[in-house]
């Protein structure tokens, strides 16, 4: 069956890989979608252009404004009826008329988007019984994290009570939708849902370079705007690293990636032996110079593709109980992985792949082969046909 699919994506180019996880994923859902039949996109991010006979690009501009930004007030309020997706996930009027001019001029067999508050944002609950959300950041999570890391009561109460709201709303949307995949498969529970797991954009083999000629150097790649990156290379810059220099004091400290976090960046440039690279030109390189790629999570939803691009850039990891969430099945601690249970636990498993090469031999090792086996192009593509055929 070839199939009509409308591919919606509000805040990211469904065509263009290059970026971070978040769009990484983005082009290999819509990638996937491609092998089933048709697409046509709408996006509300300017310079989609598409010259494939597989895809037509419908509608490619920037997002209408919501309108007046609400206060507080309104915000309660909207909490006081969790019963309607559209109170706790706000509706963007002019986003989701043209989403309707659109779907009213063609039938569409599947109606795929990607993140729960951006489907209602487009007002695809609209057309639940045909909508294929892919989940990826789980809403309750995010409320739960900044509830955890709210630094008032009040800020704590609020994002615990939206937290639990939210988890009701979410297992209505669920029941609805025809179809959503988790990036985790702890939450991939129900009848109508799948894991869907991330994997790691690169797909070339590269090299291995010998640990001899290497230096001392730590590696974090990651989209540092974002709170829970940015909150957790903190967290490492003040606690963890000061007790690596101790035992290795030409130790280094590499951070890649966006950060619009001034604060934090003149903090981290202060510090001696850590430096702040920004976006690079070659990221590859960065990781071949690395002798250790370090992921200081704490919080945040969905999995860590960081930690399975080091694997497949062949560099071992080492990350915290919550970096690890969702491929505990497939990473175990000392074999394919290093998982720190606290500041110390971590600086000393960093150490010991710093100062032992046959140890930062055999975790690459046993990490490439898991990522190669479990996370390829081919086995994401294999659930997105296969889930798909099935519900048409």
């Amino acid at each position: 069956m070839i199939m009509n699919i409308l591919f919606v994506s509000p805040s990211f180019n469904p065509l263009d890989g290059i970026g971070w996880g978040s769009t990484q994923r983005t082009n290999l859902l819509f990638e996937a979608c491609t092998q089933l039949g048709h697409v046509d996109v709408i996006s509300f991010v300017d310079g989609v252009i598409s010259n494939r006979e597989d895809c037509t690009v419908l509608y490619s501009n920037s997002k209408p404004k919501a309108g007046q930004r609400e206060g507080r007030v309104m915000k309660f309020l909207r909490m006081l009826t969790p019963l309607n997706p559209y109170a706790m996930f706000p509706k963007n009027k002019a986003c989701a008329e043209i989403v309707r001019g659109f779907i009213a001029q063609k039938h569409y067999d599947l109606i795929v988007c990607r993140y729960i508050p951006e489907a209602m944002m487009c007002g695809l609950y609209d057309y639940a019984n045909r909508l294929v959300i892919d989940v990826d950041d789980n809403p309750v999570d995010v409320e739960r994290t900044a509830a955890r890391a709210s630094r008032t009561w009040r800020n704590r109460m609020y994002h615990s009570y939206r937290a639990a709201i939210i988890e009701k709303v979410v297992n209505k949307i669920q029941k609805s939708c025809r179809f959503t995949f988790y990036a985790n498969p702890e939450q991939a529970i129900y009848t109508n849902s799948a894991y869907l797991p991330n994997i790691p954009f690169y797909e070339y083999k590269l090299p291995l370079v010998e640990y001899a000629m290497t230096s001392p150097r730590l590696l974090f790649v990651g989209n540092m705007s974002y709170g829970p990156n940015a909150h957790g290379v903190d967290k490492f810059v003040d606690n963890i690293f000061p007790m690596i220099r101790k035992h290795i004091h030409d130790a280094e400290l590499h951070l890649v990636g966006g950060c619009n976090q001034q604060a934090f960046l003149d903090k981290w440039n202060k510090v001696e032996g850590v430096k702040y690279m920004g976006f690079v030109d070659d990221l590859q390189q960065e990781y071949q110079d690395a002798r250790v790629v370090v992921v200081p999570i704490y919080g945040g939803a969905g999995t860590n593709i960081k930690v399975l691009e080091a694997m497949q850039m062949k560099r071992p990891c080492v990350t915290t109980i919550y970096g690890v969430r969702g491929f505990k099945e497939y990473f175990r601690d000392g074999n394919e992985i290093m998982i720190a249970e606290d500041d110390a636990s971590f600086a000393e498993k960093v150490v010991k792949l710093l100062k032992t090469e046959h140890l930062n031999h055999e975790i690459v090792s046993q990490a490439y082969k898991a990522v190669i086996g479990n996370f390829s192009h081919k086995a994401f593509n294999e659930v997105v046909e296969s889930k798909l055929k099935s519900i048409c």
